[in-house]
């Protein structure tokens, strides 16, 4: 497993992305720490192999892929205390006899095998060295790692853009750890209930028990879908452009995981509680490994409205200026009065693509894309340049576009499942349905939210709460009792 990313040629499996979700899945629903070394592994390979030239990379290959010395990705640095302290403070630089040093502080858990390390080079751009075991300068205290003019390997060959990509199947593997962590919660809770009677009765008949075990199994198949739906993006085209499709990925059962677990594991109770523990401190490292939810959502938004920008600049433009442009704005309104009663027209005729049954479900995707586009047009329109700042409303979006991916990539598994004749394929037709369903209206409010702006939505308000707790340093407001007559 360690060597499968390589060809076959160098003892690999020559694996693509939707293999090694394969892979992951069955390494983490056994060992959940196995599978978080062994993605980072994989990652660093591919780093490796692309950073480094053929005849260097050959003399490490047969270390880098027995297992006994993983490799260690470190990437994400401690938050600024200070005003003046640069946010990326690792940096690198080269000597007289050309080795390059290392001198920083990474978060990572194991120092131990190989490290993989991003640094600034220059104050301007970013490079990757490779940092041997037992190198020079090399300490951990708890999860971080200090460098001390630590010597490393360059990775020249490898671009920024090159980085980036490679960097981002993270977040894939992520998505199908977090996955996992919860089909184990589910089995944990599925042990549970089948030796369990309440009131002469098994805990298998209570409703609300049913309808919890179903609504993780609507979560954990479209999360699935989802994932293998991306991962046939990325294998399937030359030079693959799905960097948001990764990121919505992760986001999606990261953020729906950690209150589907809740429920759960409310089930079982006190009665195993250092298993339920575990399963909530797992779920929780997942959904912050490397990153957090929000971060992850302006990433989304901002690529997404940069992307729609430069499709829609020129009609922004004009919507900005009505005086100068009456006609347009005239046909503009025109255009856009289904949208503002929120019904709009359903042209995309998505039905066509999918099976006869999937007509309500297919329409409603197109009004969540079509409600999509509106709403992006609206957001620039009302703060032009500004739009990057509006980070309540970007992260609204974000979610809604994270929700509207699963739903095409759930349509379009089960439509696949029923017509090739998969086992319970009828069954997985229900899921889509129910799962589309749901989620439009999820989407809907969302869409509807950003439209109203900070002030309908209250954001406004919000905002300015926030702001008097951080700046008082205290709950602002006074006790119940403070004044009794």
């Amino acid at each position: 497993m360690y060597s499968a990313p390589l060809s076959l040629s160098n003892n690999g499996l020559a694996m693509n992305c939707t293999e090694s979700l394969r892979y992951l899945d069955v390494i983490s629903r056994a060992d959940l720490k196995l599978g978080q070394e062994i993605t980072d592994h994989w990652i660093g390979l591919n780093v490796i192999h692309q950073g480094l030239s053929s005849d260097e990379y050959q003399k490490l290959v047969g270390d880098l892929t027995s297992g006994d010395v993983p490799i260690n990705v470190c990437i994400r640095e401690k938050v600024p205390e200070r005003l003046m302290q640069a946010d990326f403070s690792t940096n690198a630089t080269v000597d007289s006899k050309g080795i390059w040093h290392i001198r920083g502080e990474k978060i990572c858990s194991n120092s131990n095998g190989y490290l993989l390390v991003l640094c600034l080079i220059d104050s301007t751009r970013f490079k990757t060295f490779l940092v041997h075991p037992n190198a020079a300068g090399v300490s951990q205290k708890g999860d971080f790692v200090t460098f001390h003019q630590t010597p490393a390997t360059p990775l020249d060959r490898i671009t920024e853009d090159g980085l980036s990509k490679t960097f981002g199947i993270a977040r894939l593997y992520t998505a199908t750890l977090c996955r996992n962590r919860l089909l184990a919660s589910l089995d944990a809770c599925m042990d549970y209930v089948k030796s369990r009677f309440f009131s002469g009765k098994s805990l298998m008949e209570i409703p609300t028990i049913r309808a919890t075990v179903g609504d993780t199994l609507l979560i954990t198949y479209a999360s699935e879908s989802a994932e293998y739906f991306t991962a046939g993006l990325i294998d399937g085209y030359l030079e693959p452009d799905a960097d948001l499709e990764l990121a919505m990925c992760r986001n999606f059962i990261a953020n729906h995981a950690q209150s589907q677990l809740l429920k759960l594991l409310a089930i079982p109770g006190v009665e195993k509680q250092k298993e339920c523990l575990q399963l909530l401190e797992d779920m929780r490292s997942l959904s912050l490994r490397g990153e957090s939810i929000e971060s992850v959502n302006m990433f989304i938004a901002h690529n997404g409205i940069h992307h729609a920008g430069r499709e829609m600049a020129t009609e922004i433009k004009k919507i900005r200026n009505p005086m100068f442009n009456p006609s347009f704005i005239f046909k503009k309104m025109i255009q856009d009065r289904h949208q503002e009663k929120d019904a709009p027209k359903l042209n995309l005729h998505l039905a066509e693509h999918l099976h006869p049954t999937f007509k309500k479900p297919s329409e409603q995707l197109e009004y969540c894309v079509l409600r999509m586009r509106y709403t992006c047009e609206t957001l620039m329109s009302r703060h032009g340049t500004e739009v990057f700042d509006a980070y309540t409303e970007l992260s609204r979006l974000a979610e809604a576009a994270t929700e509207i991916l699963v739903m095409t990539a759930v349509l379009g598994r089960a439509s696949r499942a029923y017509c090739i004749g998969l086992r319970n394929g009828e069954t997985e037709m229900k899921l889509a349905a129910v799962f589309v369903e749901s989620t439009k209206d999820r989407v809907k409010k969302l869409l509807l939210e950003v439209n109203d702006g900070e002030y309908l939505n209250l954001d406004f308000f919000r905002l300015q709460f926030g702001k008097k707790v951080l700046e008082a340093n205290d709950f602002v407001v006074e006790k119940p009792t403070a004044r009794v007559f």
